[in-house]
């Protein structure tokens, strides 16, 4: 793929869930290695909006490409491959509680990326250093605090080697203290190089690591762009509001 070329494309993107707009003519293009953080109100769409690039909720009006690939076209398009492409940490763990950690980030490159048990151990366990917990690769998830467990999340995430990682809200779950170990992790993945999609509150995440920050409100992009515009010199009415709530 042309590294000039948007690795995500969305166009024109509508959700409803009844009569709420959730998405409301939204478009975006995202470029291989950019950092793009979405921030906005509670329900503003910023979560839908990441959701439906992975096809967890499905449009009902628009197209969202990714690697040029339609994630709406069944006929023509298989999401499955798609979304291997895709790392994507939600707001709960969502980690397989009888299986230890190793366990839970070696199945998936198994039984979708065909590597061998020993590959993927190899590769799970330079994933748990990479995020900082190696000495945990053969407890369980329940022995784990929320930080650590949210940490082996992103290492399950990085285990399929995805293009893209999608991060919705993933320190909201978490006590105080434990929300500056996941940003780390986060932020080291920005440096590296890696194509980010955040919907974030952690502000301070948003100026250090985005190279994009995307303001929604009622389903709609209101504004967007660098972190030190946005936070200093807000345009949009909404975005002043908003801001002023929360710095």
């Amino acid at each position: 793929m042309d590294a000039s070329e948007p690795i995500i494309r969305i166009s024109n993107a509508y959700k409803f869930f009844g009569r709420l707009a959730a998405l409301d003519g939204v478009s975006l293009e995202v470029h291989p290695g950019e950092k793009v953080v979405i921030i906005g109100p509670s329900g503003s769409g910023k979560s839908t909006l990441l959701r439906s690039i992975n096809r967890l909720e499905r449009l009902d009006q628009g197209e969202i490409l990714v690697e040029g690939l339609d994630v709406n076209d069944d006929k023509r398009n298989n999401i499955n491959l798609i979304r291997r492409e895709l790392g994507m940490v939600f707001q709960n763990f969502n980690l397989f509680p009888h299986k230890t950690v190793l366990e839970n980030l070696t199945m998936a490159p198994i039984r979708l990326r065909g590597l061998n048990r020993a590959e993927a151990e190899v590769q799970g366990l330079k994933l748990l250093h990479k995020v900082g917990i190696s000495e945990k690769a053969h407890v369980y998830p329940h022995a784990l605090s929320g930080g650590q467990q949210q940490r082996v999340a992103i290492a399950r995430a990085l285990a399929m080697a995805p293009r893209i990682m999608l991060f919705d809200e993933p320190t909201s779950a978490l006590d105080p203290e434990m929300i500056g170990e996941v940003l780390e992790v986060m932020t080291v993945l920005a440096r590296e190089g890696m194509t980010m999609v955040c919907v974030t509150h952690e502000m301070g995440f948003a100026r250090e690591a985005a190279d994009r920050i995307i303001f929604m409100d009622k389903g709609r992009i209101l504004e967007e762009g660098p972190p030190q515009k946005l936070f200093d010199q807000p345009q949009h009415p909404r975005l002043q509001r908003f801001l002023k709530q929360i710095l």
